[in-house]
């Protein structure tokens, strides 16, 4: 009997892959904190949005995720 598979390969060493979760993590709580804030001066204007912040931490620890499918080996 033949397993499927995803088709997920992975790209970096599972060490990246950690690396990227924890960044994402600090990427999200930094978006959150900022989406909290209210912008009063416009020379002070974030050059990210908090949701992009978010959402590039989301994808962050996704891809960090597949990364670390090795080690469930």
């Amino acid at each position: 009997m033949r397993t499927k598979s995803l088709g997920i390969d992975i790209i970096f060493p599972w060490e990246i892959g950690l690396l990227l979760i924890v960044i994402g993590v600090i990427v999200i709580i930094i978006g959150i904190k900022q989406s909290k804030k209210e912008i009063d001066n416009f020379e002070n204007f974030p050059l990210f949005k908090p949701t992009t912040k978010i959402l590039f931490g989301g994808v962050s620890i996704i891809i960090g995720l597949i990364q670390l499918l090795p080690l469930l080996k």
